[in-house]
């Protein structure tokens, strides 16, 4: 019963988090822009859009193989990557739902038919959530180290937290071969490190010059964002916490980047994902007849 209570109590404290970071990012942007000035942002932006569509997609598909590899350890059968694919496309949408849980339930429904406990894939979910956790600690420390201006006692911190991760990656999952649990966070930080440098390239396509220091720190800063967002329960998709966490770092560390920059560039990265994870879901329609169920 107590646990239930704190449950609740951080569920409830994740999505005021949500909504106190969406005021905060609508807030400043309607300070930033008019709707007339954001529509010609958007417009100057329109070029870039399909690199980052691309480089959303294969963010998620990395992400999904390593998924994929987790779940082939369990199953009593092999089964092809894009049945792993399409259960993923199909929930992963759920996620922004109250409670940023259900896409995990809606996955349940592959154990069955590819010869996996309930359990087993339950743990499934919280292995891969674990390390996905890990993988997100790992490339945010690793851009942090080639970035510029980043406080000492902040890259010290990143570097222990990530020593401490690996370690914690090498003593558990025994049953995991450590190739594949290697293979597995090569993917994942690969995944993660994606959605950091096209945040990191929105920024950059509207400043006048290249500065690689300054835009491996928006990388670094922006991996460290999704983790927050990603842990913050009851937020759904890090709804709001995520892009709040953001431009709170950027302006804590002053980042010579203006505030109508920062706030395009993370309501643009938040508004690729959404679309991203709506077309990746559509296309399981195509695919239903042919993922293998047996």
């Amino acid at each position: 019963m107590h646990k239930e209570r704190i449950k609740k109590l951080l569920t409830f404290l994740g999505k005021i988090l949500g909504i106190l970071g969406l005021v905060f990012i609508f807030y400043t942007l309607s300070q930033e822009y008019t709707w007339t000035s954001f529509a010609n942002k958007f417009n100057f932006i329109l070029p870039l859009l399909p690199l980052l569509f691309l480089l959303n997609i294969l963010s998620i598909i990395l992400g999904i193989y390593a998924w994929h590899d987790m779940l082939l350890h369990y199953a009593s059968h092999h089964f092809s990557f894009i049945t792993s694919y399409y259960y993923f496309a199909k929930t992963e949408i759920a996620k922004y739902l109250p409670g940023n849980i259900f896409h995990f339930i809606g996955r349940q429904a592959l154990a069955s038919k590819v010869g996996i406990s309930q359990l087993e894939m339950g743990k499934t979910s919280l292995l891969f959530s674990l390390l996905l956790l890990a993988s997100t600690i790992i490339a945010s420390t690793i851009f942090a180290l080639f970035a510029t201006d980043i406080p000492l006692y902040i890259l010290v911190l990143m570097i222990v937290g990530t020593v401490a991760t690996v370690v914690a990656i090498v003593m558990s999952y025994k049953s995991f071969p450590t190739r594949t649990k290697v293979k597995m966070n090569l993917f994942l930080i690969l995944s993660v490190s994606l959605q950091g440098i096209m945040l990191a390239s929105i920024v950059f396509y509207q400043l006048k010059s290249f500065d690689f220091g300054l835009f491996i720190q928006c990388t670094s800063i922006y991996i460290i964002s999704w983790l927050i967002g990603f842990v913050t329960p009851g937020a759904s998709g890090g709804l709001g916490v995520r892009e709040g966490t953001f431009v709170a770092i950027v302006h804590f560390l002053y980042l010579p980047i203006s505030s109508e920059i920062i706030i395009f560039s993370v309501l643009l990265v938040r508004l690729i994902n959404i679309l991203t994870d709506i077309l990746l879901y559509l296309s399981t329609f195509m695919l239903k007849s042919k993922i293998q169920t047996s």
